[in-house]
């Protein structure tokens, strides 16, 4: 059996027409779920881009949460435990932080190909600052911005978007190894993630009007300099990355199904984690992770299984042993994830009681927060009772009315799942007592972050600015 990974960056559940959207284009996805078990109660782990990847390549949650940090040269990884095992590895990605700055995602795999110029890869540079400048608009440019323009200012086709060339690489390689007997590949794309640009004719397939004159809009600026007429465009730019996804997406899959390999080949989709776009005021991903950052795509299509929907709670962490399991080795004791195989060939209901979501606690922080959820209840935990809050998921879908007055027993049982999964997961004794009682304790001997080698630092930091 082969597999192919699909990790797509910042697509949100409730954006998918299989999911129930009713105005964003998005066929292929559909016509995909057809085809696949879909699991509709999915959600986040550690948060954002790198700890989640971090959770899905190794089946671990961290201690308890994994932080922002390369990848380690000796860890336990999917990739490394199916290489051994016989199956040829392939990383192909346009995510700039799995290659950018020694995080070293590359490092499990036998192959791994880089399609350039996304956010803040440092690709090309050039001499034309001013030109830069005068597009960062009313609002504040950063770095990343100035860089990003400087990456794609020769871009004109759709083809030489990132996620286009991604996954027209992704079928390039099925045709090379179409005669493997064994491929793992693990796609991962940046799109739908900020900047919100797609070719143009995506946007007005949402949006027709110019509201936002010689400035783009993309994405990066601060919610509460938008006008209605501007998020509902910026609303408009992300939808049509996201039909822009679907559209190769659906390419890949068919070059996949004419090298006859979709016969043996489980297909994976999913997410990192989705972005509010308005709701809860915010524009972008953020913590608390409500239902539109946290619930998470997450598809199986596996030869001879049949399609269908599943209720039970899965988690990133879960990855790595399901596909072990379903590839009949053993899962390393490292895992701390469960397999979820079973449930996909309808064998069984469920993997968890709960998910916790959340970025890794820091013990210099003023607070610490953690998403705990069931498939009816979430609770926004908090080191601070007083900013706690409880949604009732099927009553409120958006989680816009906290109802934590009225059920504290449902907050009180959430919350104890989530001091139960900081003691399972490794958490400092400092950390328990801070959402025990609110009182943080002696944070001298915990370390969120081990130790990097001597001169280290995230790499975005050497970005030239304009």
């Amino acid at each position: 059996m082969n597999f192919v990974f699909i990790c797509i960056d910042t697509l949100r559940y409730d954006h998918l027409s299989c999911n129930g959207n009713e105005w964003i284009r998005t066929p292929n996805f559909e016509a995909f779920a057809r085809e696949a078990v879909v699991f509709d109660n999915s959600y986040a782990g550690s948060f954002p881009t790198i700890p989640h990847r971090t959770d899905t390549i190794t089946g671990r949650f961290g201690r308890p949460l994994h932080p922002w940090q390369p990848l380690a040269f000796d860890a336990v990884t999917l990739p490394r435990v199916l290489g051994e095992a016989g199956w040829a590895t392939a990383l192909i990605c346009d995510t700039p932080h799995l290659i950018n700055g020694g995080h070293a995602f590359d490092f499990p795999f036998h192959a791994w190909h880089f399609e350039r110029g996304n956010e803040v890869d440092r690709h090309l540079l050039d001499d034309r600052d001013d030109y830069y400048k005068s597009l960062r608009g009313p609002w504040p440019a950063s770095k990343t911005y100035l860089q990003y323009m400087r990456n794609n200012r020769y871009r004109s086709l759709e083809e030489e978007w990132p996620s286009p060339r991604t996954f027209k690489m992704a079928g390039d390689f099925v045709e090379m190894c179409k005669n493997r007997d064994k491929f793992f590949f693990w796609v991962d794309t940046f799109d739908p993630h900020e900047p919100w640009d797609p070719p143009e004719h995506y946007v007005r397939m949402y949006d027709d009007t110019d509201c936002c004159g010689e400035h783009p809009l993309m994405g990066w600026e601060p919610m509460q300099s938008l006008t209605p007429e501007q998020l509902r465009h910026e609303k408009a730019h992300y939808a049509g990355e996201v039909t822009m996804v679907d559209r190769h997406l659906g390419r890949f899959l068919e070059r996949l199904a004419d090298s006859g390999r979709d016969k043996d080949t489980v297909v994976i989709i999913t997410c990192d984690h989705g972005t509010n776009l308005g709701s809860h005021g915010v524009l972008h991903k953020s913590q608390p992770i409500y239902d539109q950052v946290g619930h998470l795509v997450m598809m199986v299509r596996m030869p001879g299984v049949k399609p269908g929907r599943r209720a039970g709670i899965v988690q990133p962490a879960d990855t790595m042993p399901t596909i072990l399991d379903l590839a009949g080795l053993d899962i390393p004791e490292s895992c701390q994830g469960r397999s979820f195989a079973d449930m996909i060939k309808g064998e069984k209901d469920e993997c968890r009681d709960v998910a916790v979501s959340g970025g890794a606690i820091n013990p210099n922080a003023p607070r610490a927060m953690l998403t705990v959820q069931d498939k009816r209840w979430c609770f926004i935990d908090h080191t601070d009772p007083a900013n706690r809050q409880l949604y009732n998921k099927q009553n409120d879908p958006e989680e816009e009315h906290n109802i934590i007055a009225e059920h504290p027993e449902q907050a009180e049982r959430l919350h104890q799942a989530a001091i139960d999964f900081l003691k399972n997961h490794e958490a400092h004794e400092s950390i328990i007592r801070w959402f025990e009682t609110s009182e943080k304790g002696d944070t001298s001997t915990y370390q969120q972050i081990p130790p990097r080698p001597d001169g280290y630092h995230v790499y975005w930091q050497d970005i030239l600015g304009g």
